[in-house]
């Protein structure tokens, strides 16, 4: 069974810079939107010469990729899934005109078959899943966070948070002279009024607030698993 990790938080907070501590050399990016990823030399670094950065439209497309690293490329160790919603949101918009509410159960099967499939393969893979949150309001005030999917229909039936054990949740803090530290919370807690939606296995992390440094918590899941 692979690792598998899903690092949710709002755009701007550092998801995907979070890829630049990972070696390109046992990574593989797979990219849903097409944009760059934002962080200095990515384009020299993961790229389709170097066979580790593929765009991806739907999930049987993922799920091959997936079957294919896990059967033939054993030097790859993490694979990461940039907004990985979106690959549910762009079978939504292609099916738009579909009238009922099967679409929305079939929407949510296709994704959870991409979270069935990284737990099938070999257990030296890391999967990450990058997805955007937002916001819970309770009379307009915001309480949490949640994983921003298509609407209400679909959150009522599937919450991929649930189904994964680990949930890294990508926020800023500024310090005491205004500059920002971008990181990750690793337990469930209170910021304010506001519940962070992370959860990591109990004593994998001793802290709550880590840089957004993937290649950190790859060494963290090896010493913890292995």
């Amino acid at each position: 069974m692979a690792n598998i990790a899903i690092i949710l938080g709002k755009s701007g907070t550092g998801k995907s810079t979070s890829i630049k501590t990972l070696d390109p050399k046992s990574t593989v990016v797979l990219n849903v939107l097409g944009k760059r990823l934002p962080f200095k030399g990515s384009q020299s670094l993961y790229n389709a010469e170097n066979k580790n950065l593929f765009q991806v439209e739907d999930s049987p497309s993922v799920i091959s990729i997936l079957k294919n690293i896990g059967d033939k490329a054993p030097h790859v160790h993490n694979v990461v899934i940039d907004d990985s919603i979106y690959i549910m949101r762009k079978e939504y918009f292609a099916r738009a005109k579909e009238a009922g509410y099967n679409k929305y159960t079939e929407l949510a099967q296709h994704f959870q078959q991409i979270v069935t499939t990284c737990e099938k393969l070999r257990t030296d893979l890391n999967i990450f899943l990058i997805l955007h949150s937002e916001d819970i309001q309770s009379d307009k005030v915001t309480v949490g966070y949640k994983v921003s999917t298509i609407g209400n229909l679909l959150d009522q039936q599937y919450n991929p948070v649930e189904v994964v054990p680990m949930v890294l949740f990508s926020a800023i803090k500024y310090d005491d002279k205004g500059n920002p530290q971008y990181g990750f919370y690793t337990h469930r807690c209170m910021q304010g009024s506001v519940e962070i939606p992370a959860k990591t296995p109990d004593g994998m992390f001793e802290e709550d607030f880590i840089p957004n440094d993937l290649g950190y918590v790859v060494k963290k899941m090896e010493e913890y698993y292995n």
